[in-house]
């Protein structure tokens, strides 16, 4: 009677601990199969982006076709419809200190705007957010206007507009972060006078000032 009580109680046991290895073994297959697939994955993205690039840091993308098909999927899953302005506004991919990025011109309704992708892992392009100055303070957003990347000084310039003539315009001017480098940092905010066309005359409202931070901090 002993026995067969023993019996009885120690099979729900034994079964439980079955059941906790099975399960456990079927989650490291998982896990193993999900690396697997991201390994696969990264590396079918990296020979697209390295027939794409042929060679070159800095180059443009014109035709939608030849758009990588990760950052074509990161476009689409934000809205950002930019197959009908490709042509005009290429796609500018860039190496900025040693930092990937890609800069995509798109449009919204009747209006459009640049967007930029942190390329760090080309099997998953990251939108990024651009601060900038709001109301009251600062806010942030991943439509910051026309970018245009100024070499010599290592700094973007984002202008926004209206369709409007005359029409005042800002400018916001940024630089990568010194240590994360997936961020943009405003360090001036300028405004032009309501005006038409080219030759603008740019006036500074806003300008980083080096303020005491704790150690680590950039």
């Amino acid at each position: 009677m002993r026995k067969a009580l023993r019996r009885r109680v120690g099979s729900p046991a034994i079964f439980a601990i079955f059941a906790c290895l099975l399960v456990g073994s079927l989650a490291i297959a998982s896990i193993a199969h999900g690396d697997e697939t991201s390994s696969v994955a990264r590396r079918e993205a990296l020979r697209e982006w390295s027939s794409l690039a042929n060679g070159r840091t800095n180059f443009e993308i014109s035709d939608p076709a030849l758009v990588p098909r990760m950052l074509a999927l990161a476009a689409e899953q934000s809205s950002c419809k930019y197959k009908d302005d490709i042509e005009k506004l290429p796609v500018r991919v860039m190496n900025v200190a040693g930092h990937r990025l890609a800069l995509m011109f798109c449009r919204f309704s009747v209006t459009g705007s640049d967007r930029a992708f942190d390329l760090s892992d080309v099997s998953r392009p990251k939108p990024l957010e651009f601060p900038y100055v709001a109301a009251q303070g600062f806010g942030t957003t991943d439509t910051p206007g026309i970018v245009t990347w100024k070499e010599d000084t290592g700094l973007f310039q984002a202008e926004t507009s209206s369709d409007e003539c005359p029409t005042s315009r800002v400018r916001h001017v940024y630089r990568l972060g010194m240590t994360n480098r997936e961020s943009f940092i405003v360090v001036r905010v300028e405004v032009s006078a309501p005006a038409c066309g080219a030759g603008r005359e740019w006036t500074t409202i806003w300008e980083a000032k080096p303020w005491p931070a704790p150690a680590g901090v950039h």
